[in-house]
């Protein structure tokens, strides 16, 4: 049954819905399986899909989206779509013909085709935001298009155990596209291919956690084949010792593709390999026009190897991980000890090409992320800044940001705000201000771009955010 949105909706949906149907799938609802709802052929652009916390095995877990701006939410807990064996289209348990299809709080496991590349979200269409998924077992978690368009945000998902062993599937494997963003995300124990694949022209990959562990297998930890534009900031790599590939981070090793920028900035990342002593942590391509390295840890006996045009400034580059004094390295805990020679060790780093490169959080394990404290004068080194500064906070400084409706659409307001003392900021999704904004009056969002955006609490030098999405 399709139910306008004339009835009130919480407020996540309100902006998205206004014009919208709401479509419900569970064993109790209208449609029993996303299946049963696709082939219906009812739904429309705009639409929002909910479904129930269920198993929806072989057939039923199928389904093509071929409308544009799409929601689509698990509730009740997380469905879990499992493909036993079943496949839509010879290309895995969904697809997204449509564009710009927002994917929230989904389970995709099982996908497998006789093409070897099986994935539990194949994108056909242009752009793409998932958020609070799982992809496991599958040939690949996410598969893309070339379309040399479009902007991907991945955000809070795990991807784990994914690809055919053959090298050419992966956790994820973003193909020819604009942008892609991906941040507090875990991604781990890649068969054999890469635990990150991305072709994009430009690449924001901060704040996750990206590692082998002690048993995984992949080729490398991160590849960019084809270069571009890229940002890689505040995330935890580590290369376990079964890795398939000497090095952890390849780029532009496939060429670098014509008319882009190709430039790496590699800032505040915390690296452990385990692989051994020919192990090395990057392999660039000859012809990248500038890879900046800074306020980076290297512990373990692999070699920076950076190429000979790199600049590099304030990194710590040492064989003896225990040496570093992480608070538990053995079960990947890259926090600093208080006398860490990471501590008060890096340098504050101007924008670069209007990018702010003083990161702004930190990976929270599981697939969370929290606030990097205020530095002071000194920034640390690595991917966490020493938490000494959080004892000192007066706790009543830190309100919660309450932003609604979210998503949002035309405007969106701001409440939970003690306004004494307080600026409030709205950040694209790379942590770069857009403005100043007034938090007692609606906020105008109608000149925005659909996308992540975050808004910004400061108040006595304590900082706060909340998430904003922008749909169109």
């Amino acid at each position: 049954m399709k139910i306008t949105a004339q009835i009130f909706i919480f407020s996540v949906l309100v902006s998205h819905a206004t014009f919208a149907a709401i479509y419900d799938i569970g064993e109790s609802r209208d449609y029993i399986s996303p299946n049963e709802l696709y082939t219906a052929n009812v739904v429309a652009d705009g639409d929002t899909i909910f479904i129930d916390a269920e198993d929806y095995v072989g057939n039923n877990a199928l389904a093509v989206w071929s409308q544009n701006n799409l929601f689509i939410q698990g509730t009740g807990g997380r469905p879990h779509l499992i493909a036993d064996g079943a496949a839509i289209w010879g290309k895995g348990i969904w697809v997204f013909a449509g564009n710009d299809i927002s994917v929230d709080n989904i389970e995709f496991s099982g996908a497998t085709v006789p093409d070897k590349n099986g994935a539990g979200i194949r994108l056909d269409g242009i752009g793409l935001t998932a958020t609070n998924c799982y992809f496991h077992n599958n040939e690949n978690g996410i598969l893309t298009n070339n379309s040399y368009e479009g902007v991907i945000t991945i955000e809070h998902c795990e991807f784990g155990g994914n690809g055919f062993s053959d090298g050419y599937s992966h956790n994820l494997y973003i193909g020819h596209v604009q942008k892609l963003v991906f941040q507090f995300n875990y991604s781990h124990h890649a068969k054999i291919g890469h635990c990150l694949k991305s072709r994009a022209a430009e690449n924001i990959i901060q704040y996750n956690r990206i590692m082998d562990e002690t048993t995984g297998s992949s080729s490398r930890l991160i590849d960019i084949p084809n270069g571009g534009y890229t940002i890689l900031m505040g995330n935890i790599i580590m290369q376990g010792p079964n890795a398939e590939n000497v090095n952890s981070i390849g780029y532009g090793l496939e060429g670098l593709e014509a008319n882009e920028i190709h430039k790496m900035l590699f800032i505040n990342n915390t690296l452990i390999s385990k692989r051994g002593v020919n192990a090395t942590f990057f392999q660039i391509q000859d012809g990248t026009e500038e890879v900046y390295i800074a306020n980076n840890i290297f512990g373990g006996e692999g070699s920076v190897n950076a190429p000979s045009f790199a600049k590099l400034e304030n990194n710590i580059i040492e064989q003896d991980i225990e040496s570093l004094l992480l608070i538990d390295e053995v079960n990947f805990d890259y926090n600093l000890n208080s006398n860490s020679p990471s501590v008060d060790a890096g340098k504050s780093i101007d924008p670069i090409d209007g990018n702010e490169l003083t990161p702004l959080f930190s990976y929270l394990h599981n697939i969370d992320n929290i606030q990097r404290p205020e530095s002071g004068s000194s920034i640390d080194i690595g991917a966490y800044e020493f938490e000494f500064v959080t004892s000192a906070i007066d706790e009543s400084l830190r309100n919660d940001i309450i932003v609604f409706p979210n998503p949002a659409k035309l405007e969106f307001r701001i409440s939970g705000i003690d306004l004494d003392f307080v600026t409030i900021s709205l950040l694209d999704c790379a942590g770069n201000k857009i403005r100043d904004i007034n938090p007692t009056e609606p906020i105008d969002i109608a000149d925005l771009k659909a996308g992540v955006y975050y808004v910004k609490q400061t108040k006595k030098g304590v900082t706060n955010s909340s998430k904003l999405l922008i749909v169109d």
